[in-house]
């Protein structure tokens, strides 16, 4: 028996008419006769207040058949949810682990080790490109390397979210996953505090 056969069964044995279970859940009469008929299926919400109505469960309310298209429909749903993630946990850190090597940070500096007196009294301005790591790095700093590392460990992690794990791994490689995320973005932030703090000081 089907869900529209079982809500007209169970209304009946209610002693509920259309409209007294249209009126219990809140909807038009119309909504429940497209319901009985099978021309609509209700939402979560609407077979929760319909099940409460007719005093079952909802699982009275579905056939085998619905119930695991429901399963099978919220599980295409997670997957969809945790590709989109993985992708743009991946992406980000793909543009983060770049702008930790590559120069883009233009800074500015004065070098007093070539100031001597009274030959030479004005310090050497000094500019160029710089990138976090090396910035971090000549501080004796390794916070950026650090930062690198989870953020490839955060790219191998979302890549590994694609591959058809058994449930429990799977859980496993996606809570590790945004806990390594998170904090490498943390330390990209950091690391980026740090080689502006480094390079705009003076030699």
């Amino acid at each position: 028996m089907e869900l529209n056969e079982k809500i007209k069964k169970y209304r009946k044995e209610a002693g509920l008419s259309q409209e007294d279970l249209a009126g219990k859940i809140y909807v038009s009469r119309t909504l429940i006769t497209k319901y009985e008929s099978g021309s609509a299926f209700p939402t979560q919400e609407n077979l929760e207040k319909i099940a409460i109505a007719l005093n079952v469960k909802v699982e009275d309310l579905l056939s085998d058949k619905e119930k695991n298209e429901i399963v099978e429909k919220s599980y295409k749903t997670n997957q969809r949810f945790w590709m989109i993630l993985s992708i743009c946990f991946a992406s980000i850190s793909v543009i983060l682990l770049l702008l930790s090597v590559i120069p883009f940070y233009q800074y500015s500096s004065y070098d007093y080790s070539v100031v001597s007196y009274p030959d030479n009294p004005t310090p050497a301005h000094v500019t160029g490109y710089t990138s976090i790591i090396r910035a971090t790095l000549r501080a004796g700093n390794p916070i950026s390397v650090i930062s690198i590392v989870l953020l490839l460990l955060s790219i191998i992690l979302s890549l590994l979210s694609f591959l058809n794990f058994n449930k429990r791994p799977l859980k496993i490689i996606r809570f590790c996953s945004i806990i390594v995320f998170v904090a490498s973005l943390v330390l990209f932030f950091i690391s980026f505090a740090t080689m502006i703090s480094v390079e705009n000081v003076s030699y």
